[in-house]
């Protein structure tokens, strides 16, 4: 289970320079700037989600160095992966895709 926090650059200084949001596979927790704007949050969350979520399912790369056997290694990693988090969650999954 990951743990998506927000806060602010002046409370975590690994938010400056550019960088939005972070993940900390040590503590299985996301970090997102509570200053973005809400479409960039969600990028951002989407874009943490991912990270954690190749920290979760390793997988073991193509020893060759073909084309076809990296595009399958990635589809493979994010197939089941990516349905299984927005399955297991329907709020975020709401949040991330509802527009405003």
């Amino acid at each position: 289970m990951w743990d998506i926090i927000q806060t602010n650059s002046k409370n975590d200084p690994l938010l400056t320079e550019g960088n939005f949001g972070y993940t900390q596979d040590t503590r299985n927790v996301i970090v997102i700037d509570s200053d973005l704007n809400e479409s960039k949050k969600k990028i951002t969350v989407f874009h943490e989600i991912m990270h954690a979520a190749r920290m979760t399912f390793v997988f073991e790369p193509p020893k060759k160095n073909d084309y076809e056997e990296w595009e399958h290694h990635f589809i493979g990693v994010w197939e089941n992966t990516l349905l299984m988090i927005m399955r297991d969650n329907p709020q975020l999954t709401k949040w991330l895709l509802e527009e405003k």
